[in-house]
């Protein structure tokens, strides 16, 4: 009798519990209000064992990471990295030493340090700062999918797909290009008070440019116009003539491949036949306008050995226009408008009739040494870098309260300060966010409208997403490097007694160095490119 009810009883639990598998599938998920309760606390120990592991990157190494930068030294740099370093160092860890190449030596240094042996991890690229090169010898860490989600979480959450994109190099990525919609677009700054002083109204041309530089070298003794010559700006009015001379009707031409070769195709030819700059029919024209304003003193005749940029001696007082970048524009404004307001600086549009670049994502960008000893934890500071308001602000912009105070949710104003660390001049640009990224409240006053013709008139490079495999003549471009270095820069600061006669030479040392070679791999990858895009 007891088995048969043991039976009958076992058959009832096993019915109840039948039932309730059915409901649990079944049913409708809880209301708020039918929410399960926890079950109550007991004082009964805990008996499992203790098997969870721990989650996150390991830390618990303290690291320094050493990261290169382009440009010079902010007065103020350790004081802003000391402080960016106390964050990293209470999230992640680890700290940052920099260390900069100058833009006299970065693009012979910049190759070096990484056959160098140095330890070091992190350091600046872009599209026209060896990525390329770079990415196709495995000098970069490859950065995975994987990797992004587990060390760079931020970025992995805010990074424009497109630039994730553009960032591959045969299909892997090795850059962190900025989050930042960019436009490039150059603009003149002049004396004001000396364009009242000679009755010049506009320098919004080459024209106008060149009326005013004359009238500055005839009429103010121990002034250069315009002085240029460092690495950094030593092909700036070349590169204004070239661009207007290619965009005009009948000529169309576009450059393309890196920029050390000087090759250029017709933006409308099918078969991306590549020539030499030096046998495009506009370089001669151009040559020989820049030996015109060299022989009438617009520069100096010490402009080829000069290693201060045309801002810098501009804030000095030493020359009396400068060109630059708009975003270099509006930390240079700020600070000679501070210093200098008898000046009555103005700031004019250098485009003239050639429509602004709008930038691809790796125009700047951040990139980790493929023998980085610790690469996880470089990119958990970039992403630090990058994502973190505090952190970011700090690098793009200097000490809150020293070198800037903020106006608003997305605008600053310039401290005197700021002068030892000025605006979006570190070589920050790797790591601007648009999320992140102020502007400058009562800078250029003109800013606006300029800004405005130029987001309406911005066209992407026809090869601006083309990345060119340098794999098959890697030695050829190396030797055009060095002929770029020295004969073309010459002749882009109008050195020269005879321009037709130093174009051949040119030619036949390009020739010599292998240049039919190389234009001949990029115009057939070109073509490939135009096919599938």
């Amino acid at each position: 009798m007891k088995r048969k009810t043991n039976r009958i009883l076992s058959l009832l639990l096993a019915l109840v519990m039948c039932v309730g598998i059915l409901c649990a599938c079944g049913g409708n998920p809880p209301s708020k209000d039918d929410t399960p309760t926890p079950p109550a606390k007991t004082d009964e120990p805990d008996t499992a064992p203790d098997t969870q592991q721990p989650t996150g990157p390991d830390i618990s190494e303290e690291v320094t990471l050493t990261m290169y930068l382009i440009g010079d030294r902010p007065v103020d740099n350790d004081e802003v990295f000391g402080k960016i370093n106390e964050r990293l160092k209470s999230e992640i860890n680890a700290t940052i030493d920099v260390k900069f190449m100058s833009w006299s030596e970065y693009e012979s240094k910049y190759p070096l340090i990484f056959a160098s042996g140095e330890d070091w991890d992190i350091i600046y690229t872009a599209d026209w700062c060896f990525y390329n090169a770079q990415a196709t010898k495995q000098g970069y860490w490859e950065i995975t999918q994987e990797a992004l989600e587990t060390y760079a979480p931020m970025t992995a959450q805010t990074m424009y797909p497109e630039a994730w994109e553009q960032a591959k190099v045969g299909g892997k990525v090795y850059m962190l290009p900025m989050n930042y919609k960019e436009i490039t677009a150059y603009v003149y700054m002049v004396r004001g008070d000396l364009m009242d002083k000679y009755g010049i109204t506009s320098v919004s041309s080459l024209d106008e440019a060149e009326a005013y530089m004359d009238a500055i070298v005839k009429n103010e003794t121990g002034m250069i116009p315009l002085d240029v010559g460092s690495d950094y700006d030593k092909l700036f009015i070349f590169d204004r003539m070239w661009k207007q001379a290619c965009g005009k009707d009948g000529v169309n031409l576009t450059d393309v491949g890196p920029w050390q070769v000087m090759a250029s195709v017709k933006t409308d030819d099918a078969a991306a036949e590549v020539k030499g700059h030096y046998d495009q029919a506009p370089f001669l024209d151009v040559i020989t306008r820049l030996k015109d304003w060299k022989d009438r003193g617009f520069w100096s005749k010490n402009a080829v050995v000069n290693t201060q940029n045309n801002t810098e001696s501009f804030q000095a007082g030493r020359s009396a226009l400068a060109l630059m970048n708009a975003n270099t524009a509006k930390s240079v404004y700020a600070a000679v408008t501070a210093d200098h307001p008898e000046w009555d600086v103005r700031v004019f549009d250098a485009q003239e009739d050639v429509p602004p670049v709008l930038n691809s994502y790796l125009a700047n960008g951040m990139s980790i040494f493929s023998k980085s000893k610790h690469p996880e934890r470089a990119l958990m500071a970039l992403d630090y870098l990058r994502n973190d308001k505090e952190v970011n602000s700090l690098f793009c912009y200097g000490i809150e309260g020293k070198h800037w105070e903020a106006s608003g949710s997305n605008a600053l104003v310039s401290l005197p300060g700021s002068a030892n660390y000025a605006y979006d001049s570190n070589c920050n640009w790797g790591v601007r966010n648009d999320s992140n990224w102020r502007v400058i409240e009562g800078g250029i006053p003109n800013l606006p409208e300029l800004t405005a013709g130029w987001q309406e008139s911005a066209k992407s490079s026809l090869y601006q997403t083309f990345v060119f495999d340098d794999a098959e003549v890697k030695n050829e471009i190396a030797a055009m490097g060095e002929i770029f270095n020295t004969d073309y820069k010459l002749l882009g600061l109008g050195f020269t007694d005879d321009p037709a006669g130093d174009i051949a030479k040119l030619r036949d040392k390009m020739e010599a160095a292998g240049a039919a070679k190389v234009y001949a791999a990029i115009q057939e990858q070109a073509k490939a490119f135009l096919e599938t895009n």
